[in-house]
């Protein structure tokens, strides 16, 4: 019986064939995800792959990368990963953190809320300033600046935040006795504020010193604020000299004076005043201070009641001022001067 035989290049090509795909084997699939979502990015993210692929883990702004988790472990980046299976494998992402020093300056000015500590990096945080009793919060320093309270510190590095404090004192103002007004009424001041204080009595009172300003012999003062400050204001009563009177006759035309009084610093003159004949309102008095300034304008009256006090001394001068030709004027004038 006849028998076909096979060529033996056929037989020597289906050996090659046999022994090239001897270990084949078909592409396997990778899945990648990363935690926290939004942490980073891992390359390629997946797909079928055959034999090796390498893995590249990348974090995002202000997260860093730590490790492989799922079919893969360690911390290589890049991460060599032979497909010899279906894999899932996790890329882990960490917040980077920054350091916050908080510093309150004086250190007894106040607190601030949250203290140091660390921060999640890329993100902000409010700092809230509560003053300690006798202090008032003035501003920010170090990497910060202005006075917003809460301050919200946007925490991208490493940063120093310093609350400013200032100490603050408290003035308190009376009379003894109560017989005026002081300019200031107390209150609440930044230390090293300066106040000026003007003391004006009533009649028939005048200044005579103070207690606790920076100088107690002079109105008006200072008080330099670095302490709690108790200012007390004090008054002395005046007494009556004797009465003086004078009557005359003036014409007018021009500016004519009645009288010329000679006073001390804070003493008092108390008086009346009364014009006859032609008084028209061109016509007036006036009580002029030394330098010719005018004290008080009586006005274009018949009949007034006045008084004032030296603010500094010298000539005081009652002054009857015409501004048209009027014929002659008669007036009265009677008064008292109160020294202590």
């Amino acid at each position: 019986m006849w028998k076909r035989k096979i060529p033996l290049l056929f037989i020597s090509m289906a050996i090659s064939l046999a022994l090239i795909c001897t270990g084949c084997s078909s592409p396997h699939q990778l899945a990648t995800s990363v935690v926290p979502n939004g942490s980073g990015t891992v390359s390629p993210s997946g797909g079928p792959f055959q034999g090796k692929v390498t893995l590249v883990a990348t974090p995002a702004q202000y997260y860093e990368f730590i490790g492989w988790a799922g079919a893969a472990s360690g911390n290589n980046n890049p991460l060599i990963v032979t497909m010899n299976s279906d894999k899932q494998i996790v890329a882990q992402f960490k917040r980077l953190q920054s350091t916050v020093q908080v510093t309150s300056n004086p250190t007894d000015g106040g607190t601030v809320r949250p203290a140091s500590g660390m921060f999640d990096t890329g993100t902000t945080t409010a700092f809230t300033v509560t003053p300690n009793n006798g202090y008032r919060f003035l501003n920010w320093g170090g990497d910060a600046s202005g006075s917003a309270n809460p301050l919200n510190l946007p925490i991208n590095t490493n940063k120093i935040l310093a609350a400013n404090f200032i100490k603050q004192y408290t003035l308190s103002i009376s009379g003894d006795p109560n017989a005026g007004t002081v300019s200031q009424s107390g209150g609440i001041y930044d230390a090293g504020t300066t106040i000026n204080l003007a003391a004006t009595p009533v009649f028939p009172y005048a200044f005579s010193s103070w207690s606790g300003t920076d100088n107690n012999n002079v109105n008006p003062t200072l008080v330099t604020m670095n302490a709690n400050k108790q200012i007390t204001v004090n008054y002395i009563k005046l007494i009556a000299g004797k009465q003086i009177t004078d009557n005359e006759t003036v014409n007018g035309a021009g500016n004519t004076s009645v009288v010329v009084i000679a006073l001390n610093q804070f003493e008092w003159v108390q008086g009346e005043l009364s014009g006859g004949g032609i008084w028209g309102p061109d016509f007036r008095a006036v009580i002029q201070d030394p330098s010719g300034g005018i004290v008080q304008d009586l006005g274009a009256i018949l009949h007034v009641n006045f008084s004032f006090e030296a603010k500094i001394a010298g000539n005081y001068t009652i002054a009857l001022l015409d501004t048209n030709a009027l014929a002659a004027a008669s007036y009265s004038l009677t008064y008292s001067i109160y020294r202590p």
